[in-house]
């Protein structure tokens, strides 16, 4: 047995299992876990058991934030997205909101900060499809 086996049931199970009852996606997690109990090297025994205990949020996704970081950093993302102006204006919006998030993850509670901060993904490629417009255009 090893990780890569583990995992690979892992993500078709995040699919197939969408909408199960939590007996059966319990059921699930025990038999994964079962068969990571098996893989010999203690490093990747570790990740492949964390991998399996974390099939129910994979499931159904993580649960929604509720801080006001979150709904700040949900705004702020907003406003950059939607921002009007010139291609410098509008990256420059993006840019100060990407700065506020990042300080938002900082002080937000440690099961949100991961979330806030990926909210700087889309706003990454906002600024660089705005560069790309500003070349062309």
């Amino acid at each position: 047995m090893d990780f890569e086996t583990v995992d690979t049931q892992v993500r078709a199970l995040s699919d197939s299992l969408r909408g199960a009852d939590q007996a059966t996606i319990a059921a699930e997690v025990e038999r994964l876990k079962n068969l990571a109990a098996l893989i010999p090297d203690d490093l990747w025994r570790a990740r492949a058991l964390a991998r399996a205990e974390r099939l129910p949020e994979l499931i159904t996704g993580p649960a929604p934030g509720t801080s006001e970081q979150f709904e700040r950093a949900v705004q702020l993302q907003g406003e950059a997205a939607s921002a009007q102006g010139s291609t410098e204006e509008r990256i420059a919006v993006a840019e100060s909101a990407i700065r506020a998030i990042t300080e938002l993850a900082d002080q937000a509670p440690a099961r949100e900060a991961g979330t806030i901060l990926r909210m700087n993904s889309s706003l990454a490629r906002l600024i660089e499809e705005l560069r790309l417009e500003g070349q062309t255009g």
